[in-house]
């Protein structure tokens, strides 16, 4: 009993000191996060066709644009994919799928990933064409 009051400061001191270290911690992860809304479909999800997925095409662009060493051609054929899509809420369903999984992984929206591209084919200008489509959209 006398050693619990001996140390009775430095017990008190030590969870005092734990309990800063977990809020920070906690804090801090919480404060990094990057929140992207879901961007609202034009005509509701009746744009979008039966059994279309957008996660497929969501995964193919992280894919190709979160390796080092990718080649231009494959990032060109994910985004001509993209600017293909033949309604607007198919474009704005990738984007969702793409935010939701990705968003937070440090580049923010799928139009900033694209943005933050720099090694593409200029010759076909997929790049510039994807964004240019998201950003007529208002898709930040």
């Amino acid at each position: 009993m006398k050693q619990i009051q001996q140390y009775k400061a430095l017990i008190i001191s030590a969870a005092l000191f734990i309990a800063i270290l977990a809020f920070v911690y906690l804090k801090g992860k919480k404060a990094g996060k990057i929140l992207i809304p879901d961007a609202p479909y034009i005509h509701g999800k009746e744009g979008l066709p039966k059994g279309f997925n957008p996660n497929i095409l969501a995964d193919k662009l992280y894919e190709v644009m979160s390796g080092f060493f990718t080649m231009s051609g494959y990032k060109d054929e994910a985004w001509k994919q993209l600017i293909d899509l033949s309604t607007d809420d198919m474009v704005i369903a990738v984007y969702n799928a793409f935010n939701d999984k990705y968003g937070n992984k440090g580049k923010g929206s799928l139009t900033q990933w694209i943005s933050d591209e720099y090694y593409y084919d200029f010759v076909t200008n997929y790049k510039n064409k994807a964004v240019n489509r998201l950003k007529s959209l208002r898709l930040n």
